[in-house]
């Protein structure tokens, strides 16, 4: 049951992801790095089969670790990601 449920949920993040890129213009996601935004990050690179095709945007304070910092340069790099830092 929990299965279906979370597949359910899958799918219609998913299926929410498409829409909004086939209709809003400019589309773009923010991403401060923490647990919710990673997996939303996740399902994004999933609906759009490894290729995340709108920009991601990080709001810069400075604050985080370095280890952070690496994390998300690492990402960027590997997942080919088109980050704007503002």
């Amino acid at each position: 049951m929990q299965n279906q449920y979370l597949d359910r949920l899958e799918a219609e993040t998913i299926y929410i992801f498409r829409e909004a890129y086939n209709k809003v213009s400019p589309l773009g996601m923010l991403w401060s790095m923490g647990k919710d935004s990673n997996a939303l990050l996740w399902m994004a690179r999933k609906a759009f089969f490894g290729k995340v095709p709108f920009p991601l945007i990080q709001l810069e304070t400075g604050m985080e670790l370095p280890e952070v910092y690496e994390f998300r340069d690492n990402l960027v790099r590997d997942w080919q990601l088109d980050l704007c830092i503002q």
